[in-house]
């Protein structure tokens, strides 16, 4: 008996296929949980574009995973950082510099004063006042004639008489004076004083320091003693 081909068979033939080849390719297309791993992974095969947004949070990270040369620049700003995350011991010494910091960004309450050294120049400001009281930069002895005594007597250029006696006009030599002290040459007779004047006058235009000499309340020519100040 020859085998006919009949309607039913086809169908019945189609139908078989079909679904032996559906089951195949839903099989295929089904993968198993936690059945692809890094080993599976092409190289580059996951771009930034194929990770949904917030997809990888920090505990899915293994530590030290991600390092700077991972981080493309600019990426980690101020405000992805938690207060606190970045400690002193996790930065490389000298990395951050004055042109790093932002104008005032460091202010008092932010420095430890243990870490300043002295400022140079105010190495003597502990002492300074009583210390150039005790050796002022220049002083001399003048005669009631306007002479400077050499013997006591440092960086004083010129003395000259005023216009009137008792009046004399005293220059330092390196620098012009901001304070003056003056003191009568007591030669034991009368009663003597003196009086010193900074900034300029008539008979003494600054830089020059004016010093008028009085005996009794009258001026007259007496020998003193100054010491003039920075």
């Amino acid at each position: 008996m020859r085998p006919r081909l009949t309607y039913a068979n086809v169908t019945s033939t189609l139908a078989l296929f079909i679904a032996l080849t559906g089951a195949t390719a839903f099989a295929a297309t089904k993968i198993p949980d936690n059945s692809v791993g890094e080993f599976q992974l092409r190289s580059g095969a996951i771009t930034a574009k194929k990770i949904r947004k917030n997809a990888i949070t920090a505990p899915k990270i293994k530590a030290e995973a991600v390092k700077q040369g991972k981080l493309a620049n600019g990426s980690v700003t101020a405000a992805k950082m938690t207060q606190g995350s970045v400690a002193s011991s996790s930065i490389q010494e000298g990395a951050v510099t004055n042109a790093k910091l932002a104008p005032e960004a460091v202010t008092g309450d932010k420095a430890l004063e243990s870490t300043f050294s002295q400022v140079p120049s105010a190495s003597k400001a502990d002492f300074a006042t009583s210390a150039e009281s005790g050796n002022p930069p220049a002083f001399a002895a003048i005669s009631s004639e306007a002479t400077i005594d050499s013997s006591l007597s440092k960086s004083i250029a010129s003395v000259k008489e005023g216009t009137l006696g008792g009046i004399y006009c005293v220059a330092a030599s390196g620098f012009n004076p901001r304070g003056a002290l003056v003191t009568p040459r007591f030669t034991g007779e009368g009663d003597v004083t003196a009086y010193a004047r900074v900034g300029g006058t008539v008979d003494c235009p600054a830089p020059l320091v004016e010093v008028q000499t009085f005996d009794g309340g009258v001026r007259t020519k007496q020998p003193f003693y100054v010491a003039l100040y920075r």
